[in-house]
Parts: structure tokens; C-alpha cells; sequence
């Protein structure tokens, strides 16, 4: 049952993760399955749509500090790499 030790994998680390955010009680019916084809499938249950509401913002937020963090690194390798040339001009 490769399918669905797969989704096992994905509903556990989701429920790792809706548990640090104090919403796992939210997410009741939080299980891995198979569809009719095996292949692993995460069913998320009836969720109250005020825990979906802070679901979608948790992950908006993860997402600006994810591009955010983008944004930092790759302006310090631009500098980086702008100093680099400036050195080997020298």
C-alpha cells in the first residue's frame, strides 16, 4: 500500500504542523486513505470555516516570510557578486 503510507506521511506532518498552530482539535477527521486507483489521498474531514480562515492566514504569512526571506538572500548574493566583480576589476 505505497499510496497510501504516502499520504500517512502528508496527513502526519500536517497534523505536526495544525497542532504547533492549536488547530488540530479543528481537524477531526484529519486521516490519510486511497482513492479507488491507490493512490494516497489526505481526507481533511468537515472543518469549521473560522479554522480555515487562520489555516489559509498561517500559511499566507509562511508564504511573505518565505518570499521575504528570498527577497534577503538573493539581494546579499547580488551585492556578493557585485563586490566579487569590483575586486577582480581592481
Amino acid at each position: 500500500m505505497r499510496g497510501w503510507a504516502h499520504a500517512k506521511r502528508g496527513a502526519t506532518a500536517l497534523a505536526e504542523v495544525l497542532r504547533a498552530l492549536g488547530l488540530d482539535s479543528d481537524f477531526p477527521g484529519l486521516k490519510a486513505d486511497v482513492n479507488v486507483n491507490g493512490d494516497g489521498i489526505v481526507c481533511l474531514g468537515s472543518v469549521r470555516p473560522e479554522a480555515v480562515k487562520l489555516l489559509a492566514a498561517a500559511l499566507t504569512e509562511g508564504l511573505l516570510r518565505e518570499i521575504g526571506e528570498q527577497e534577503r538572500t538573493g539581494r546579499e548574493r547580488n551585492l556578493e557578486t557585485r563586490s566579487e566583480r569590483e575586486t577582480h576589476a581592481k
